[in-house]
């Protein structure tokens, strides 16, 4: 059967009840308005909250398609990425932190790039230009530097930013790449990034 969902958004949580309204709500919107058929995946890491309920409670509201998943247990940000992505049946997927720090009108640059270029677009805080909204603390930039440089000397080199959690994919390097990995916690973005070497993807930062 052919399919007719372009983008799948993925969103993993962890205690987001917060969060969720909002990022669900600008997610539908951003379609709505670009004209995107697309679905929205919410992955429950075992949040302690009501992250689901707040998240089922928009059902109604939402133009597009909302799935919630529970894990059922705190398994990890990598373990939820990749449930929901191995889930997910859009032509692209993307999935993206709840507190929407890099915000889905950045997918305007990142789809045409995806969709002309390259298999994998990744978001980056480091790049000229990149704006966080809201902003981060110094102290979490501070944190934040000292893992990417870690991250460029001990595993992947090339790129600025491995840990933002803003990331496109192609529907065949999503999948080929979700499939092989093992990393449940927070360095699974490192390891998304030497699978995307080691499978022949090609990767852009912006």
């Amino acid at each position: 059967m052919e399919n007719n969902i372009k983008l799948s958004v993925v969103i993993p949580c962890f205690n987001e009840e917060k969060n969720i309204a909002r990022a669900l709500r600008r997610t539908d919107e951003y379609l709505l308005n670009k004209n995107i058929s697309g679905e929205i995946i919410v992955v429950d890491d075992g949040s302690d909250d009501r992250t689901a309920e707040a998240a089922e409670a928009l059902t109604p509201e939402l133009k597009h398609s909302l799935r919630v998943i529970g894990l059922g247990g705190n398994y990890g940000k990598g373990a939820a990425v990749r449930r929901g992505v191995m889930e997910a049946s859009g032509d692209y997927i993307l999935f993206t932190d709840a507190d929407f720090s890099t915000d889905i009108s950045e997918m305007d640059i990142f789809l045409g790039e995806c969709e002309r270029n390259h298999d994998i677009i990744i978001a980056s805080r480091s790049l000229a230009g990149s704006v966080l909204d809201p902003p981060q603390s110094f102290f979490r930039r501070a944190i934040g530097t000292i893992c990417r440089n870690m991250v460029s000397l001990l595993a992947v080199k090339g790129y600025k930013d491995t840990q933002c959690g803003f990331k496109l994919f192609r529907r065949k390097a999503a999948k080929e790449i979700f499939s092989h990995l093992k990393t449940d916690g927070f360095a699974f973005d490192v390891e998304v990034l030497v699978l995307a070497g080691k499978l022949g993807f090609s990767v852009k930062e912006l």
